[in-house]
């Protein structure tokens, strides 16, 4: 592909080739053209800088790219990403297409980490599906007053009542089988924990989690089903009277196939310093064994303009060097969020000043970043994606389109530093 021409990658129509031999146009796709972008119906968005999406510093991301060269010719590997963000992560819609594009490229490895949003009274990704006849109390990352710690997710759900239950499915999308047969379970284990007993679809017992096994992280158990499956229930079940309560912190769904798992983390109001002081939340990470970790934040600070809190840049490396002892394998990038609004319609000079210190950070610790503020046409774009309906009213979020937009970019920028790896390093 040309630096001016994009495609949007959708697995229904994404055969096993590299990404520059799709040249085909249909209805879901945006067409090539040498000066401007077409999507669905017509529009042009011919406001995108394509010449600014790309990944910035992306060779310290050599090794992850070397991996998924091996990947992609035939070795048995499995990629695990992790995604960490706030509300426009949440709700799934970029990262489920950067998630879909990967799987369907080089491999699906699982859904990957999930937490019931429903039984936490609040929005979930589309392709998954939970509920519990219990009412669970719930702790965000955003809430530190409530007692009980913050995990793996960044939202937290407990309950006192003994045979307490909640059903959690996941759901297909085009081309991606999201079946599982081995579950990673991150939940409180200790003295006064229930036992926790896993059944299918037709309330059958199928796997058993006690708080006294040993694992190699804390606070984890994994079992391995005997069949591949869309769904399961996770009943507490009290064995001694000491055993008073659930915490659980999320939960890890895959398939044991060859390929990319990718993991979501998006909370509601998140900052970064949020995720610093999230108790238990990178220490958990580490059962993930992240190759990637990808940080999605900085858009509720930009928020606080004109306030601009002097501590942001120490709690981006306090979040980072957080993360690098408990995975010191893993490579980071970073994304700058879309030019958007404050009050609704008025410009946000925040969302330039936090880009700049969050571009600056990386450069100076050679970190990759990926310019969304740029590549999505730098200052007053705002404009353009209210205008192409692919913004909401608020001015701060984006419409599934434009999430998805966002999505299509950021997997075209990732997929730019990955041809060159394999072209400089594997002519």
């Amino acid at each position: 592909l040309s630096l001016t021409a994009l495609i949007f990658f959708c697995c229904p129509l994404l055969a096993q080739e590299p990404v520059k031999d799709l040249q085909n146009v249909t209805q879901d796709t945006i067409e090539v053209t040498q000066d401007t972008v077409m999507a669905v119906g017509g529009k042009i968005f011919d406001f995108l800088d394509l010449e600014e999406n790309r990944i910035h510093n992306a060779v310290s991301l050599s090794d992850f790219f070397e991996k998924l060269y091996r990947l992609r010719h035939g070795q048995n590997l499995r990629i695990n990403i992790i995604q960490i963000g706030d509300s426009h992560i949440q709700a799934d819609f970029l990262s489920r297409v950067v998630r879909q594009n990967f799987q369907c490229d080089f491999g699906n490895g699982g859904r990957g980490l999930m937490i019931p949003g429903r039984v936490a009274h609040t929005n979930q990704p589309s392709n998954i599906s939970s509920s519990s006849p219990f009412v669970w109390e719930v702790k965000r990352l955003v809430h530190p007053e409530k007692p009980f710690p913050i995990g793996i997710s960044g939202i937290t759900l407990r309950t006192t009542q003994p045979h307490a239950n909640f059903t959690i499915r996941t759901i297909n999308a085009p081309t991606l089988d999201y079946r599982f047969n081995k579950i990673t379970l991150f939940f409180q284990k200790d003295l006064n924990s229930f036992n926790i007993d896993i059944k299918d679809s037709i309330n059958q017992d199928i796997a058993f989690i006690g708080p006294y096994t040993f694992e190699p992280f804390a606070n984890t158990s994994t079992v391995l089903l005997p069949f591949l499956t869309h769904q399961v229930t996770f009943q507490m079940l009290p064995s001694t009277a000491s055993q008073t309560q659930a915490i659980v912190y999320g939960i890890n769904l895959e398939n044991e196939k060859a390929g990319v798992i990718y993991h979501s983390i998006g909370v509601n109001g998140a900052k970064f310093k949020h995720y610093v002081a999230a108790t238990l939340f990178a220490d958990q990470t580490a059962a993930l064994a992240p190759d990637l970790i990808i940080l999605s934040l900085g858009t509720n600070e930009a928020l606080d303009y004109p306030y601009s809190d002097p501590h942001f840049t120490n709690q981006i490396d306090s979040l980072v060097q957080q993360l690098k002892a408990r995975n010191p394998n893993a490579h980071f990038l970073f994304t700058t969020m879309a030019d958007a609004f404050r009050k609704r319609n008025r410009p946000n000079p925040g969302v330039e000043i936090i880009r700049s210190k969050i571009i600056e950070y990386a450069d100076r610790n050679n970190l990759a970043f990926w310019d969304l503020y740029g590549a999505g046409g730098g200052k007053h774009s705002a404009d353009h994606w209210k205008k192409n309906q692919l913004m909401q009213r608020d001015g701060v979020h984006f419409t599934v389109k434009g999430y998805e937009l966002q999505g299509n970019l950021f997997y075209e920028a990732l997929m730019k530093g990955f041809d060159e790896y394999v072209q400089y390093r594997h002519p």
